[in-house]
């Protein structure tokens, strides 16, 4: 895939693997510090992404919609491509980040299973750039079909003996990685054919996820 494919459609922002599960924020070494104008450039061009999509967005619209000159758009990203990474990592670090503070108010597993669920759908739901779907469904596609397994991967690092919660884990008719695999294909799904309600599909997944009345369930722990 080109390097215009690294922008980030929210669903799967590549999560980094192998940290603490109560650690979701991007390592500092991956981090980048975006100053005011930068982020006003890189906001405005996610919402452009959703409207004209990654073929016909111009750097003229994206200098308009941020209020900055060419000059000063160009002195910060160079050029398209460059453009389009920092938009990745950009949204990738809001969704860390995001998360980070959602987690971080859930004190047991089951609070934390709630947490992950309502902020994802949440994300997806009013990420500027869903309708990319819709004007580049092959782009959206292949990105998924990239990015999903690392999505997978940073779950299972990040919620640890949470999973073992769920009752399908719980009862051992599902790994966690299994779980894990059908929780991010229900966020692919998401993102690609909206709910019929803004929170019927939340309910649905936490039926599925949450233990019953919401208590939790011991577990040893699982793969």
């Amino acid at each position: 895939m080109s390097n215009l494919s690294q922008v980030s459609v929210a669903v799967h922002p590549p999560l980094p693997v192998g940290l603490p599960t109560t650690a979701t924020t991007l390592p500092a070494a991956d981090r980048l510090d975006f100053g005011s104008t930068e982020e006003r450039i890189l906001s405005a061009t996610l919402g452009l992404l959703g409207r004209r999509g990654v073929k016909r967005l111009g750097m003229q619209e994206v200098s308009e919609a941020a209020g900055v000159s060419r000059g000063t758009l160009y002195r910060y990203f160079p050029s398209k491509a460059r453009l389009m990474d920092a938009v990745a990592r950009y949204d990738e670090q809001k969704f860390t980040d995001g998360l980070a503070g959602a987690l971080a108010e859930g004190v047991d597993p089951t609070e934390r299973m709630q947490a992950l669920v309502a902020f994802a759908f949440d994300y997806i739901r009013t990420h500027p750039a869903r309708a990319l779907f819709e004007s580049e469904p092959g782009f959206v596609l292949g990105y998924l079909l990239v990015h999903l397994p690392k999505l997978q991967a940073a779950l299972l690092a990040q919620l640890g003996d949470a999973l073992d919660t769920v009752p399908a884990v719980a009862s051992g008719n599902l790994s966690r990685a299994q779980l894990v695999d059908v929780v991010v294909r229900l966020f692919a799904s998401s993102f690609i054919i909206p709910e019929p309600g803004d929170r019927a599909l939340v309910q649905s997944i936490n039926g599925l996820l949450l233990p019953p009345c919401g208590g939790a369930m011991s577990s040893a722990g699982r793969p």
